[in-house]
């Protein structure tokens, strides 16, 4: 096992997320294996929470190694489809995203921009930048881009 593949499971450990075999990068496919079971063989939330550790976890090393990296990572979605699996119990749903924002906020080194459709906890809003996006030109931010004078909202 490579430091790069520790910095993938150590991440996975930081979120909480379940999983009982180790996790391997296969640089000549590019494909990440929790033991024997490639990502894309897992379901969606499981295939968007690897990925998101994936990506933290690389840019961690990098930047920890001193090697280049641009300093942030931006992740699209990495939590609104993922259950544990053979999750019954909504306080066990709930872990793993408070341990995921817990963990960019306090561990992470770099930079972390989460495109998300559920809320972070509320004890991460009080201390992250945290900006809420309206369908509503008039109501929280619309848009990532903010409305010019020339511009109006898509209908």
């Amino acid at each position: 096992m490579t430091g790069f593949d520790r910095a993938i499971e150590r991440t996975l450990d930081a979120w909480r997320v379940r999983r009982e075999e180790e996790v391997a990068y296969d640089q000549y496919t590019a494909e990440l294996y929790v033991g024997e079971r490639s990502r894309s063989g897992h379901g969606k939330g499981m295939r968007a929470v690897l990925h998101a550790a994936f990506t933290a976890a690389l840019a961690d090393y990098c930047l920890q190694q001193r090697r280049s990296h641009p300093g942030f990572i931006v992740l699209d979605s990495p939590l609104v489809t993922f259950r544990e699996p053979g999750e019954h119990e909504a306080d066990l749903r709930q872990s793993v995203p408070q341990h995921f924002y817990r963990h960019l906020l306090n561990a992470f080194r770099g930079q972390a921009i989460v495109v998300e459709n559920t809320d972070p906890p509320s004890d991460i809003l009080d201390q992250a930048q945290v900006y809420m996006f309206s369908r509503e030109a008039h109501g929280q931010r619309f848009g990532f881009f903010p409305l010019t004078s020339s511009s109006s909202p898509a209908q």
